[in-house]
Parts: C-alpha cells; sequence; structure tokens
C-alpha cells in the first residue's frame, strides 16, 4: 500500500471516529432534554429529533461498504412532472381525506351499541384514521415538491396488496425506516448466518423507537404496547418463513396479512389515539 493512501485511510477513520462521537453527543443531549422537558409535548418533540439525528448519523458516519445503497437512498430528483401524475395525486389526497373525516366522525361521535363492537368500531376507525392520514401527508408533500418541478421516492408501495406481513413492513410501508433498519441493523446480523435473530432486532429497534416517541406525551404503557407490537411482527415475519406464505394462493396470502396487522393493531393504535385524546 502507498503511504499516501495509508495516510488517507488513517484521516478518513479520525474523521469518522469524530463524526460518531459528536452524533452520540448531539443524541445524547437531546435524549437529556426530553427527560428534562416540561411538558409531554416538548419532550416528545426532543425524542422526535434525536431519533432523526441518530438515523440520520448512522447513516451519514456509516462505513461506505454499509451505507444504503443508491437505490434504497431516499433522493429527491429535479424533473419536470406530468400533468397526469398531479391530477392522479391530487384525487388519491382526497379520497384518503373522505376515508379520514368518516373515521374521526366515528371515533368523535360513538353508537350507542355494546362496548365489545364500539371497542373494535374504534380500533377500526382508528386503523383507517392513521392509514388516510399517512397516505395525505405524503400526498401533500409530493405535490408540494412537483410544484417546485421536483420528484420523490415514494414513502409507500401500495400497502394494501402486501401478501405477507414481511412485504408489508420490508417493502411496502414506510420505505425509508425499512431500508434504514435492513441496512443497518438486520444486514450485520444476517451476515453472520443470524438471521432470525437480525429480523428480530430490526423490530426491537423499530419498537424501541416508536415507543420512545409515545413515552412522554401518554407513558410507559404505550412505549411498552408499541414494543410489544413490533416484536408480535417479527415472530410473525419468523412464521411466515416456515410456513412458506410465499407459496400461498394470492387471496389467501394477503387475507393472513390482514388478519394478522388487524388483530395485533390495537397495540399500535390505542397509544396512538390517547395521544390526540380521541
Amino acid at each position: 500500500m502507498e503511504p499516501d493512501s495509508f495516510q488517507i485511510q488513517i484521516e478518513n477513520g479520525r474523521y469518522q471516529v469524530l463524526s460518531r462521537c459528536i452524533a452520540l453527543l448531539v443524541v445524547g443531549l437531546l435524549i437529556s432534554f426530553s427527560f428534562l422537558a416540561r411538558t409531554p409535548t416538548a419532550g416528545s418533540l426532543f425524542a422526535a429529533a434525536s431519533i432523526a439525528v441518530l438515523m440520520l448519523s448512522v447513516e451519514f458516519t456509516a462505513d461506505a461498504g454499509s451505507q444504503l445503497s443508491r437505490r434504497e437512498r431516499w433522493r429527491i430528483r429535479r424533473a419536470p412532472i406530468a400533468k397526469a401524475k398531479v391530477f392522479r395525486e391530487i384525487g388519491n389526497v382526497l379520497v384518503h381525506a373522505i376515508v379520514a373525516w368518516i373515521a374521526l366522525l366515528v371515533l368523535l361521535h360513538p353508537q350507542n351499541i355494546n362496548s365489545v363492537t364500539k371497542e373494535l368500531l374504534r380500533i377500526g376507525a382508528g386503523v383507517a384514521l392513521l392509514y388516510a392520514s399517512v397516505a395525505i401527508i405524503a400526498g401533500v408533500i409530493a405535490l408540494l415538491f412537483m410544484a417546485a418541478e421536483y420528484s420523490l421516492p415514494p414513502i409507500h408501495r401500495h400497502p394494501i396488496a402486501a401478501r405477507s406481513v414481511g412485504e408489508f413492513w420490508g417493502r411496502r410501508w414506510n420505505i425509508v425506516v425499512s431500508a434504514w433498519l435492513r441496512t443497518f441493523v438486520f444486514m450485520p446480523i444476517a451476515n453472520r448466518n443470524h438471521i432470525g435473530l437480525g429480523i428480530m432486532l430490526a423490530f426491537l429497534v423499530s419498537g424501541v423507537l416508536h415507543g420512545w416517541l409515545l413515552l412522554f406525551p401518554v407513558g410507559v404503557w404505550a412505549a411498552l404496547s408499541q414494543l410489544l407490537f413490533f416484536l408480535i411482527q417479527g415472530v410473525v415475519v419468523l412464521a411466515e418463513n416456515r410456513l412458506r406464505i410465499h407459496t400461498w394462493p394470492v387471496a389467501a396470502a394477503r387475507a393472513w396479512t390482514l388478519i394478522i396487522l388487524l388483530a395485533s393493531s390495537p397495540l399500535f393504535i390505542e397509544p396512538g389515539l390517547r395521544l390526540f385524546g380521541l
């Protein structure tokens, strides 16, 4: 190895170590602010900031061979936007706005029915509200960038069409976060021939991040509920590998996915509804 090349590697290593130390310091300060905040809302905002800084710092300070691929990296590109795409996005936002409005009406004006049915209706409306709200936010952001002639990659890829729980979380729902978890949590473990452990650790980290957001405004039980929800998803994904769900008929696979997600959804939806007083 040439001396100059060796010296460059040393300098890069020092820069990487320094960058990681600074990132950890910033994350540590934000976490401290989360605990010291005077209101639950402020604590939640500091928690969200600490998560964002943590994820970005891990990505930007990772070794070149461990970084997100160009295909996975979320990029904003300059591009002319066709009118048909704009109108399609507007229609998508309007449809989901109607769904969100109906779900809100159900949540704000509960019917005089027995408690079990009322709770099922409440959770169902919460699921619909979450799904529609995420679609609206993503659609509005996309339209704003289209107005400036920029193109955004999709955040979701038709989650309702997932044929397994693993496909739902890995390739369809929140692609940005799933790519990060796959690259920086799952792959380092899977490359050591511990695929099952890698799957569970990825869902564990996701549960901790989601629980951290709700710890301050809702409480410890809400954080544990989020953690349990994601651990269940990990167990189901491991079970799907043994059940060879990819060989099932499409209708059966989609029914399985929908049933599992809806059956476990109270653990995820209930804390969110309480967060917004619903």
